[in-house]
């Protein structure tokens, strides 16, 4: 299967298109235009390709990039239980918290914030059907700057919170045009809205809007259709002003800035085959195994490295990327253990390091993931983690003390771990 592109030097796949079977959460909104929309300019920069027969077998264990490891608990003043889509900033960690035990529709997806010491946590909004609730909190974005949160959690419908989780207004979309699976704060009041639908059948990659729900930019999406019964892999990272965007269907990484100018900063893969193209018709099986092909999961980016999970040649592999001299750190990882798989944990020989966020404070960058303590106090109960020897063994017995003095059913804990400097 090969798709072409127009001549505005987008790489598409050159064969055939494997999409991960996974939930959907599209809002489906409806988009106003307006005179105030604006046809982004391209910059044409020479593009990193990212070339998975180049990577170099240089282990990449936690103590490669990390300068420390803190640990942080968060508070049990309000239980929350397991969390997902979250992300950290300077001042605070947001989380998602599914109150009915998980289920796709089931309407009960709660946004809560905590400080950047883990306490203090607060209800952004409420869930259910009135005035001023959301169906689902899981697509959010962070606007600290501004005092704002914003929530995609109803047909058509924005809702907009202060950081301490008091509502302040909502806003709507005009037609019923534009589905996406995330917001990211592009700019103060500008929102970008990355699209994702089945066998390329969007009419765009992404929307940016104003925080009245009026179209500012669009990218025309130049992928021809395919049929598949799958849905894409996609998602977004953020690096000092910038978003970047990439969906499986499409090798190249568009970066946006505040300005609305785009360029294609990375190159996925564009000589490496995906998959056979009968398996784009078959939802069984598409995530019970790794695949022979390069099949991207993940991005992030740091001063230093471009981070990339992805599945390879049967196995699953996280890839650090020194984006100056391009040499490559890699690690194998195994789908099904949850955050106790991924990154070698050598430093203080707690568990594997599974990055799921990044952000800077000025001074330093983090990569953070969340923990559960069930999971911590499993593992300081095995002889692996007794006999281990770690590069720093006081953090080994810091790390054991948090462990004992946490209770199964706390609240997760936060890791932070801060990355080495120059």
């Amino acid at each position: 299967m090969n798709l072409k592109v127009d001549a505005n030097k987008e790489h598409i796949m050159k064969n055939s298109h494997y999409l991960f079977l996974i939930p959907f959460v599209f809002i489906t909104c409806n988009v106003k235009s307006t005179k105030q929309q604006k046809t982004p300019r391209v910059e044409m920069n020479e593009a990193f390709v990212i070339n998975p027969q180049e990577f170099e077998k240089n282990n990449l264990s936690l103590s490669v990039f990390a300068d420390d490891i803190k640990y942080i608990p968060l508070s049990n003043s309000l239980l929350i239980g397991y969390a997902y889509p979250f992300r950290v900033t300077p001042n605070a960690v947001y989380l998602v918290y599914d109150s009915s035990g998980g289920g796709e529709g089931n309407g009960h997806a709660e946004l809560f914030r905590f400080d950047k010491n883990g306490q203090n946590p607060v209800q952004i909004g409420r869930v259910g059907n009135g005035p001023q609730e959301y169906l689902s909190g899981s697509l959010f974005a962070v606007d600290e700057a501004n005092n704002r949160i914003y929530i995609s959690g109803k047909i058509n419908t924005v809702l907009a919170f202060d950081t301490l989780g008091n509502y302040i207004r909502e806003f709507k979309f005009q037609n019923s045009e534009l589905s996406f699976s995330k917001l990211d704060i592009l700019s103060s009041n500008r929102l970008f809205l990355p699209q994702r639908k089945l066998g390329a059948k969007g009419s765009y990659l992404w929307y940016v809007i104003d925080t009245l729900g009026n179209v500012i930019s669009t990218k025309s999406n130049s992928t021809p259709l395919f049929e598949t019964q799958t849905g894409p892999q996609s998602g977004t990272f953020k690096y000092k002003d910038k978003i970047s965007y990439w969906v499986d269907y499409n090798d190249t990484i568009f970066e946006i800035s505040p300005d609305l100018t785009y360029h294609a900063s990375y190159i996925i893969a564009p000589d490496e085959p995906r998959v056979d193209e009968s398996e784009l018709h078959h939802r069984a099986g598409s995530l019970l195994k790794p695949s022979e092909y390069y099949l991207p999961r993940f991005f992030l980016e740091t001063n230093k490295y471009l981070i990339n999970r992805y599945s390879y040649k049967g196995t699953y592999a996280f890839s650090f990327i020194d984006k100056e001299t391009r040499k490559t750190y890699t690690c194998n990882y195994k789908l099904g253990q949850g955050i106790t798989g991924g990154i070698v944990n050598d430093f203080d020989a707690g568990l594997m390091f599974f990055p799921l966020g990044y952000f800077p404070d000025g001074k330093n960058e983090y990569l953070c993931a969340i923990i559960q303590p069930f999971e911590l106090k499993t593992h300081i109960a095995t002889d692996e983690f007794k006999n281990s020897t770690a590069k720093y063994p006081e953090k080994k017995k810091e790390l054991e003390k948090l462990a004992n003095n946490l209770k199964e059913n706390d609240n997760p804990v936060l890791m932070l771990v801060k990355l080495k400097k120059e």
